[in-house]
C-alpha cells in the first residue's frame, strides 16, 4: 500500500488482481486498474492527470506507483 503526501488521505493499493486508487476515510474509489496490462497502465496514468481530487504533487507520486505495480506485475 502506498500512501499519497501530504497526510495520507488517498492511497493505492494492490488488492487480488487490480490496483486501486481510493480515499482511506470514506473508500471513496478514483480509479481500478490491472498492473499487468500495460494498456491498462496507461489509461489509468491518463485518469490520474484528470483527477480534481489531487494537487500535482499526488498525481506524481500516483504515476510513481502505478508504475510500481506494474514493473512488479508484469515482473520488468
Amino acid at each position: 500500500m502506498a500512501q499519497l503526501p501530504p497526510d495520507g488521505t488517498w492511497l493505492m493499493q494492490q488488492i487480488g488482481d487490480e490496483v486501486l486508487l481510493f480515499h482511506r476515510y470514506t473508500e471513496e474509489e478514483l480509479l481500478r486498474f490491472n498492473p499487468s496490462d500495460m494498456d491498462a497502465v496507461k489509461r489509468a496514468q491518463g485518469d490520474i492527470d484528470a483527477l480534481t481530487q489531487l494537487d500535482a504533487e499526488q498525481k506524481g507520486i500516483a504515476h510513481f506507483w502505478s508504475g510500481y505495480f506494474y514493473a512488479y506485475a508484469s515482473g520488468a
